[in-house]
């Protein structure tokens, strides 16, 4: 029975043969917790067989139920004890105790999970597993790394590479508000939801929540975290805010806007090139006010050598550095930290120092056995470097050290992936932790020699284990010269502005500027350049200023951030537009931008209201660009036709005023 109080409810299973306990007793009573409905909307019933419901106020988990390492639990017995507004169930198992306690912070229902006494190694343990959704219509992920198909996407039918969602998923309903599902603490597990096709499981939406243990000892899990708001965007972007809080990201540098050596001269990049560059750079009158100029893959002899000279730079990368801050620009190098190539002088001397499998073959991430090579070295393969190794700390803290004294202070990392291997499937040179904690320990060394001034992004890496860290974060596939190329780009910054300047500044790539070389129509190259510089993220490019014509030039400075960072947002992401619109509001103006792009191949005529675009009732809208604006008078919607592929750049204005001595990025 039901003992409210701080009492055991105590229910005995010792002698049932079935897989997964769901029976259903009528006349008794469901365990259901609430602190004051209106404040707490999200509610939680607990069944005394050990199921339970979530719901919240448009949609509902039902039948949820705890599994480790994808089987459903079979407890000899479940205690079930309620103190106030806080109730835990006990599964007790053979061989020790799976506890799920249910508590309340501020407006998030939080499912604390614990094993007791687990002897045996644990891969995976589900909070939830196989857990009906209600009412949901869509799914709004956050992507676990690079080109993780973050954003909304259709429930799938039949296949599962949506399956794996990150640290944040939203069930979206048909109207009403997102549910979202969040663990906050990324120090030691990862976590994640499954979703499971519809057309395997009988129609039915089912998730699972997950923790990956890697089959290390484990007792305290991460808490899974239950948020809502009316608005998708809004209830995504407020929860990434709580995991900011709680993983202690800083998010306190300017707004990146930079130069990057690698679209434009990838690895053939010399010390006289560059030299050469700097110098027109320096003649443009005025010059383009960039922050800094990044040194990117390319001037290592191979992979891993990061600290010896090469053929492209026969003096080491030191006396480039000099002539970039000479030159009053910010120096940044791109680095690989976790990778070594079989040919480098590192790897000849150390092969000690690399991950292995468990019948100790090296982790090979890259085989070339052909023509093509990396980077035109000769490594035939680039493997892991095994951070576990106290020796391989020292050499990497040596070679950010060496950097840093350089006078660096910007740090692409890239391949950031590699080391997240999880524990069980490696043989490491001083084991016992899970992946997450050897990368957060290797960040925390980099982190103190770049020192807390220098800029820090993140490349091809996993979003949790750097949370915290860097400042800024890769999210799409590379760019390339034609429209086409930019679809990862587009689809992922869309994904991702939830957590644009709340984990870090979002890097969408570089920006194509330059008219030869280059497959995009003008208005394709402006529609792309003008979304970039829209987010609020890192803005960058590749391509030379002395050589672009002016009006890209004059583009590009239009893209300028301001010393504050204005961060856009999209007022459509769950609904089915054929424009995309980005708002970017001015608080200093009290005035908005609106950018509304055509990605389809027909042109599109659409009429919107101000108020539901930007909150502004009534406003005087103007066309606006880099060489000015023209003014459409006052309007309270607008309707505009978009040819294929093109852009409109709408400035709006309560007050009148134009956007005169103000640019995109909100300098005045």
């Amino acid at each position: 029975m039901a003992i409210f109080g701080g009492l055991d409810l105590h229910f005995n299973y010792q002698n049932t043969k079935m897989n997964k306990v769901r029976l259903i007793y009528t006349g008794l009573l469901l365990l259901t917790a609430t602190i004051c409905s209106l404040a707490q909307p999200i509610k939680y019933e607990i069944r005394p067989d050990g199921t339970f419901d979530i719901n919240g106020s448009s949609v509902s988990l039902t039948n949820c139920y705890p599994a480790i390492d994808n089987s459903s639990l079979k407890p000899l017995k479940i205690v079930i004890t309620a103190r106030g507004s806080s109730k835990t169930i006990q599964y007790v198992l053979l061989d020790g105790i799976f506890e799920l306690n249910f508590s309340y912070l501020e407006n998030a229902l939080v499912i604390n999970p614990s094993l007791k006494g687990m002897k045996t190694k644990i891969g995976f343990v589900s909070v939830l597993r196989e857990a009906q959704t209600m009412g949901v219509q869509k799914l709004y992920r956050t992507a676990t790394q690079i080109m993780g198909q973050g954003g909304m996407h259709d429930w799938p039918t039949d296949k599962t590479d949506l399956s794996r969602y990150g640290p944040l998923t939203g069930l979206v309903p048909e109207s009403g508000s997102t549910l979202v599902i969040s663990t906050r603490d990324y120090t030691k597990y990862n976590a994640f939801t499954n979703v499971f096709p519809t057309n395997r499981h009988g129609g039915n939406k089912l998730i699972e929540v997950c923790v990956a243990t890697e089959q290390l000892p484990v007792a305290k899990l991460p808490a899974i975290y239950f948020t809502e708001n009316e608005s998708a965007f809004q209830a995504m972007q407020r929860e990434a805010s709580s995991v900011a809080q709680f993983m202690q990201v800083k998010n306190d540098k300017k707004q990146t806007y930079h130069w990057c050596s690698w679209y434009y001269s990838y690895y053939y990049l010399t010390e006289k090139m560059l030299s050469g560059y700097l110098t027109e750079f320096n003649a443009l009158t005025p010059r383009v006010p960039i922050q800094t100029v990044q040194i990117d893959a390319g001037y290592h002899p191979h992979v891993g050598d990061w600290l010896e000279p090469s053929e492209k730079f026969p003096n080491g990368v030191e006396p480039s550095i000099k002539e970039i801050i000479a030159n009053n620009y910010k120096a940044g190098i791109w680095i690989g930290p976790y990778m070594i190539g079989n040919r480098s002088k590192t790897y000849l001397a150390h092969p000690d120092w690399i991950l292995r499998t468990n019948d100790g073959k090296p982790v090979i991430n890259m085989a070339m056995y052909g023509e093509g090579r990396l980077w035109g070295a000769m490594d035939e393969e680039i493997y892991t470097l095994d951070t576990s190794n106290p020796a391989v700390m020292e050499h990497m803290r040596t070679v950010f050290r060496t950097f840093r004294k350089m006078g660096i202070t910007f740090f692409k990392t890239d391949f950031m992936l590699y080391g997240a291997v999880d524990s069980h499937k490696v043989k490491r040179h001083t084991p016992g932790k899970t992946s997450i904690e050897y990368q957060r320990e290797f960040f925390d060394m980099i982190r103190q020699e770049i020192g807390p001034e220098s800029f820090w992004l993140g490349c091809i890496a996993p979003y949790a284990s750097m949370l915290g860290y860097v400042d800024g974060m890769r999210i799409s596939a590379d760019i390339s010269p034609n429209w086409q190329g930019g679809k990862s780009m587009f689809d992922e910054s869309k994904g991702a502005q939830h957590i644009n300047n709340v984990w870090w500044q979002n890097d969408p790539d570089a920006i194509i500027l330059r008219e030869k070389y280059n497959d995009m129509t003008d208005e394709e190259a402006r529609s792309m350049i003008l979304w970039i510089g829209m987010l609020g993220g890192m803005i960058n490019t590749s391509d030379l200023f002395h050589e672009i014509p002016a009006e890209r030039t004059a583009l590009f400075r239009f893209l300028e951030p301001s010393e504050t960072k204005l961060t856009a947002t999209f007022p459509f992401i769950d609904k089915a537009e054929k424009l995309d619109v980005l708002v970017k509001k001015y608080p200093s103006r009290k005035s908005a931008a609106i950018l509304f792009t055509n990605r389809t191949d027909e042109a599109v005529t659409a009429t919107y209201t101000l108020k539901q675009l930007t909150g502004i009732s009534e406003g005087t809208c103007f066309n606006w660009s880099e060489k000015g604006s023209e003014i459409l008078g006052k309007k309270s919607d607008i309707t505009l036709t978009i040819n294929p592929h093109e852009s409109k750049l709408i400035y709006v204005a309560p007050d009148g005023n134009s956007p005169k001595g103000m640019n995109l990025g909100g300098k005045q």
